[in-house]
């Protein structure tokens, strides 16, 4: 199937709304002189209340817990919802936000292969078009063939505006791929009939949807064959056309190394913990970059969880990790804490997924620590080195019966 249109998700792709929509609650809470205060992992978790009047309206109840349901409260609630829409198409003029690391370049590379280009947005139309100047610049409308936005007031559903694409665009679905930025977006993408790639976001910690046609990456630039620079670099020439043409292969389903493995689909996450144990290596968060080198040596690890008060995943810090700070901050990364370097949003399995998945998503995201999460905590931790080694054992064994049957008939 040849790739012919790619779809970007304005708000979660293309660039990183939800700082801005956090700022807006901070103030509008503010000013009703409410108390308000929450981290990025809980308030993306009221993203799935849908609306923005029905986040304000859960965390207004949670503020005035007890008090009872009047009109007055109602009207507080709408009140607060009008001001925040006023303050975030403020803030998405006035603030500074930038694209999503390699998006700029995966538009400029479409567009001189003459795909075609269309832009979703779960916001009005007025806020996407100031998203698109503050992102992109005065001309970048003019990338997008279509841009679908949420009818203005209206509650309109990523599955609806999805399903739009699919019928104004003039392309085949199956010859589409949509760039999402968190997993209730791919989902109504594939429930529409795209293939999609998610460049999670810092507000998407939830464990990926392995399989199928979703791959889950930090970014776009990892895509890249061989790239070993920082996320945020500039792409050359050749970097943009490395990155379609990983697109393609993903779009394709030809995804290259550990994925085209033979693997078994009876291999379970859960089958190299029986073997390997569930015990990980942690470092706080405010440790020291040195304590961190120190660590791994003696641990004879390479990479650790960085987990919060409650046991919560905060982010994985590797030995890349430090290989990377020695050439961006010199003599200063020993006294930097492991915090200003670990990867905050982290790609994690779960224990019924299959090993072919996970390797599958370790090829895509260039990764070799998959942290084990079950309800929110940490239960294990696999390595590229664990799920080569299972199927090595695995092979060995088919070979050994292999070798049985063989003789037997002798």
């Amino acid at each position: 199937m040849t790739l012919q249109a790619i779809i970007i998700r304005a708000d979660g792709a293309l660039a990183e709304t939800e700082d801005v929509r956090r700022q807006v609650f901070a103030q509008v809470f503010s000013e009703a002189g409410l108390k308000w205060s929450c981290d990025r992992e809980g308030f993306a978790l009221t993203a799935k209340l849908g609306s923005t009047e029905a986040r304000i309206s859960h965390y207004v109840r949670t503020a005035l817990r007890g008090k009872p349901e009047t009109e007055d409260l109602s009207l507080l609630i709408r009140a607060m919802h009008r001001r925040a829409s006023k303050i975030f198409g403020e803030m998405l003029v006035g603030n500074v936000i930038e694209p999503r690391p390699g998006i700029r370049d995966l538009i400029v590379a479409a567009r001189a292969e003459k795909m075609r280009l269309a832009l979703v947005a779960l916001l009005e139309v007025d806020d996407t078009e100031s998203l698109l100047a503050t992102v992109l610049g005065s001309r970048g409308r003019e990338a997008f063939d279509l841009i679908v936005a949420r009818a203005d007031n209206a509650a309109d559903t990523c599955e609806r505006l999805y399903q739009e694409v699919g019928s104004s665009l003039g392309v085949d679905p199956k010859h589409c791929l949509v760039i999402e930025g968190g997993r209730a977006g791919a989902l109504a993408a594939k429930a529409a009939g795209f293939a999609v790639v998610t460049t999670r976001s810092a507000f998407c910690r939830e464990s990926p949807a392995f399989g199928g046609d979703t791959v889950v990456v930090e970014d776009l630039p990892s895509l890249i064959p061989g790239r070993d620079r920082h996320r945020h670099d500039h792409l050359s020439s050749e970097d943009r056309a490395d990155l379609l043409s990983a697109l393609q292969r993903l779009h394709a389903g030809n995804c290259e190394s550990l994925a085209d493995l033979h693997w078994s689909d009876q291999m379970r996450v859960s089958d190299i913990l029986k073997t390997k144990g569930s015990a990980v290596k942690t470092i706080e968060s405010n440790a020291t970059m040195r304590a961190l080198a120190h660590s791994f040596r003696t641990e004879a690890v390479g990479a650790m969880l960085v987990l919060d008060s409650s046991g919560g995943l905060q982010g994985i810090i590797a030995e890349r990790d430090l290989a990377r700070g020695i050439d961006e901050f010199g003599t200063d990364l020993p006294s930097m804490r492991v915090s200003q370097l670990m990867t905050r949003s982290v790609v994690t399995c779960a224990p019924d997924d299959s090993v072919a998945a996970v390797a599958n998503v370790m090829t895509q995201r260039r990764i070799r620590h998959v942290p084990v999460v079950v309800n929110g905590a940490v239960v294990g931790l696999i390595s590229i080195g664990d799920v080569l080694k299972h199927r090595l054992d695995e092979v060995q064994l088919e070979a050994s019966v292999l070798r049985d049957v063989a003789r037997s008939r002798r």
